[in-house]
């Protein structure tokens, strides 16, 4: 097992015990990822890092109960991931994990502030909530002005803070996000970086971020490399 289990003073939100993903069976198995042991704090970020077809985004989509474990477990909080059906997992995802994707993933006929409030009806917020709280997440990431606009009159950037925003909506206490600076440029990608990472600090959230990009070791607190599956090196953040 490789060893990633840390707990220190600040609260363990997720913890991946000994979990594998295969793809497949027999001589046509895949093994995405193996034996993972991982642990993510509160106000924690962590970057995983490794060059394409390691299996980072099948360690998030695991971490973030998209994916069920071949073997192994998952923890969110005080709750087992593993042993949940599809729809108690649903919920979870719903309530206690905010994803950031690549592509901003918004609607291309809501506002932007709609996109934001939208995701509130799967958590079961009342409408007049979700609304004002879109309103206030939108205001504090520089979106204020924007709120009214529909996706395609907003640049990359600013698609990426509304799907921010978003995420953040019920407040839940993982943030994952994969390769979300990847169509930016390097001014946008910048302040993408620096909302992730001031979500997680400041929120007390646990963080983790799949990334082939440096800058984000700026901003995470550990940084863990993937290769072909395994957690094998675990590196400083660039000082």
């Amino acid at each position: 097992m490789s060893d990633y289990l840390d707990d220190g003073p600040a609260r363990t939100i997720v913890r991946a015990e000994g979990c594998t993903k295969v793809f497949g069976d027999g001589h046509a198995s895949v093994t995405a990822v193996a034996d993972a042991d991982l642990t993510i704090r509160g106000g924690e970020l962590l970057a995983l890092v490794g060059p394409s077809g390691s299996g980072k985004s099948t360690l998030l989509s695991m971490l973030g109960a998209l994916l069920t474990p071949t073997d192994g477990r998952v923890r969110i909080e005080d709750v087992d991931v593993s042993t949940l059906d599809e729809r108690r997992r649903t919920e979870l995802r719903a309530r206690r994990i905010g994803f950031v994707f690549q592509s901003a993933g918004l609607v291309p006929f809501l506002t932007a502030e709609e996109n934001v409030a939208t995701v509130g009806a799967f958590a079961g917020l009342p409408r007049a909530v979700a609304r004002t709280s879109s309103r206030e997440l939108l205001e504090q990431l520089g979106m204020a002005d924007r709120a009214d606009h529909l996706p395609e009159a907003l640049s990359g950037g600013e698609r990426q803070r509304v799907a921010i925003a978003r995420a953040l909506l019920v407040d839940p206490p993982v943030l994952l996000a994969d390769e979300p600076t990847a169509h930016l440029d390097a001014d946008r990608g910048q302040q993408v970086i620096e909302l992730i990472a001031s979500a997680v600090h400041d929120g007390g959230r646990a963080g983790l971020v799949v990334t082939h990009d440096p800058r984000i070791a700026a901003h995470a607190d550990r940084v863990v490399h993937i290769a072909d599956g395994r957690l094998d090196v675990m590196v400083p953040p660039a000082p």
